[in-house]
């Protein structure tokens, strides 16, 4: 060999050639967790599947996803709970801190979504009628996810209902209670039988409002109450995949009469 040849190195056995050590992708850095095992990897020149094999997985596709929930989520696996400090050659004094400092941030980035959804519903709630049912879940599921919980369940009242006093606003209510559960034939889809509607008059917070309870005659129930806010039924193709939620809400809802489920007053009989 001349002079102009170029000179590989030697690779020693230990080495692989096309082995990498770990690089970020995104939002793996989000965490202390996350950037304390890129800073320890890049230290120790490892790379994702050393990082696997140290941490006891013999399945690495198995430890390739809890590495990934780690960087990416801040969730520590049970399996690597206690592992990490040896894994990454750190006191696991330091982990302790480490992962207390994630949970804290994990926390307020929570809080923070939780005041952003609790503003946006502040700022569109008006007062309405909340259909009440038989099934607090509905069965089949898909079926109140594809037309959307809200709109089953949710009335809107008319813009005149709060322009006088309370008793013309319990007509209003009234008259309304009265149209929908006929057009219903006192039924909601994947829910069952209206057995009562609540006028939710009052916004609370942390998924509860307030409102006045009515029979499905329109007439009032009791006094005001505490009122859960509706969860959505949510639909897709896998999990955490919401695509298909409300597909159909533009579609017409039609509920066939069931026999039986026409209300009677308590102490009245059919003549």
């Amino acid at each position: 060999m001349d002079g102009s040849a170029i000179s590989l190195g030697t690779i020693t056995p230990t080495e692989d050639p096309m082995r990498s050590t770990t690089q970020p992708r995104y939002g793996e850095d989000t965490y202390p967790i996350g950037r304390l095992v890129l800073d320890r990897t890049k230290a120790l020149g490892l790379s994702r599947t050393d990082l696997v094999r140290r941490l006891g997985y013999r399945d690495l596709n198995s430890g390739h996803r809890a590495l990934t929930d780690l960087l990416t989520d801040g969730i520590v696996s049970p399996f690597i709970d206690g592992k990490l400090g040896h894994a990454l050659e750190v006191d696991e004094d330091l982990i302790e801190p480490v992962l207390l400092a994630t949970a804290r941030q994990i926390h307020d980035e929570t809080r923070v979504q939780i005041l952003a959804r609790e503003e946006a519903y502040r700022s569109g709630f008006r007062p309405h009628l909340q259909v009440e049912t038989e099934r607090r879940v509905p069965s089949p599921i898909f079926v109140a996810a594809l037309l959307a919980t809200k709109r089953l369940r949710i009335l809107r009242l008319p813009d005149d209902t709060f322009l006088s006093g309370e008793e013309a606003r319990d007509r209003r209510i009234k008259t309304t209670i009265i149209e929908h559960y006929r057009n219903q034939h006192g039924q909601v889809p994947a829910f069952g039988g209206i057995t009562g509607y609540v006028a939710v008059l009052l916004l609370g917070y942390g998924g509860i409002d307030f409102g006045l309870p009515f029979d499905v005659y329109g007439d009032p129930a009791g006094p005001m109450r505490k009122v859960s806010r509706l969860p959505e039924a949510t639909l897709g193709m896998k999990s955490g995949d919401t695509r298909l939620t409300g597909l159909l809400n533009d579609t017409p809802i039609k509920v066939n009469q069931v026999q039986g489920v026409r209300p009677t007053r308590r102490g009245a009989t059919d003549a």
